[in-house]
């Protein structure tokens, strides 16, 4: 970025901001948004952004549909109410369009994002809420019936639902079950797909300075474009977020302990295995067989 600048004010329950920018090559981008608390249970969020396909800045995060904030301009409107004691809703929509070509979409396109959520905390352990979320992406299609296929813009639609329950039964031990499924279409005239993916977690305290953390995952996805993303704990400064497709299960441990005031140690153990398939991977990285195993070890010494 070349040049940019940023602005904040706050005026009794609201505050405005936003930030603009000119990338060396001239293209501009910009957030601009208003955060107000309408009552004691009620809030709301607006923002503005537009990025132009010129726009480029390396270390930019701002909101966005695309990887990189550019070529992208959009309206999001945001809401939470607490209409009772222990209850939340919370909801979003977003509107987007893209002004030039991108990855997979051959043509100036548009789409859209809405999300609610319902949550529900019974205790001051414990938290339970649904989720539902429908978006409305840009996407080329492949005509049928022609010996090379061309691409056609369509739309894809996707519904995604997510359960979730986190309880603690006792200081020690922590659980929480997941249920996610998104259901898929890329044209009117394509059949539906869909994926799910139900994962059980446990933490327990083993000791003052031990704990182990561990997960269970049974995924059933039709296709790659169905894959189910569910995070993981990992070692320290590490992510994982690994893509679920096909027929599977997952499962990993992680323990870590304090071994004093200067050592720390980590160490994960993951395995996935498929069904119906007689590798996994592909390349360089196709292993033989339907499963894939990984060991994660690391040491931490403070001065």
């Amino acid at each position: 970025m070349a040049v940019g600048a940023h602005y904040s004010y706050g005026w009794h329950n609201l505050l405005l901001f936003g930030e603009g920018g000119r990338s060396s090559g001239g293209g501009l981008g910009t957030v601009n948004g208003l955060l107000a608390s309408l009552g004691p249970a009620v809030d709301a969020a607006v923002l503005v952004r537009h990025y132009t396909a010129d726009f480029h800045t390396f270390y930019g995060n701002a909101l966005g549909e695309n990887t990189r904030n550019i070529n992208e301009s959009g309206f999001y409107l945001g809401l939470k109410v607490r209409p009772l004691a222990r209850w939340e809703v919370s909801m979003y929509f977003d509107l987007f369009r893209f002004p030039w070509l991108r990855y997979r979409v051959s043509a100036p396109s548009h789409g859209q994002d809405a999300l609610l959520r319902v949550a529900f905390t019974p205790t001051k352990t414990s938290l339970l809420y649904a989720q539902y979320r429908a978006r409305l992406k840009p996407l080329d299609l492949p005509t049928s019936g022609t010996g090379r296929p061309l691409p056609l813009p369509g739309q894809q639609l996707r519904h995604s639902l997510l359960l979730y329950c986190d309880v603690q039964p006792t200081a020690r031990l922590g659980l929480r079950t997941r249920l996610q499924a998104s259901y898929l279409r890329a044209d009117d005239n394509l059949p539906w797909r869909r994926g799910y993916v139900l994962s059980q977690d446990a933490t327990v305290q083993l000791a003052r300075r031990v704990s182990l953390a561990a997960r269970y995952a049974v995924f059933d996805t039709d296709d790659y474009d169905t894959r189910q993303y569910v995070f993981e704990q990992d070692v320290l400064y590490a992510i994982s977020v690994p893509a679920l497709y096909g027929q599977g299960t997952r499962a990993y441990a992680i323990l870590q302990a304090t071994l004093n005031k200067h050592f720390a140690l980590w160490l994960r153990y993951a395995d996935t295995r498929y069904r119906h398939q007689a590798t996994v991977g592909s390349g360089l990285e196709e292993i033989k067989g339907a499963a894939r195993s990984e060991v994660t070890a690391q040491v931490r010494y403070k001065l």
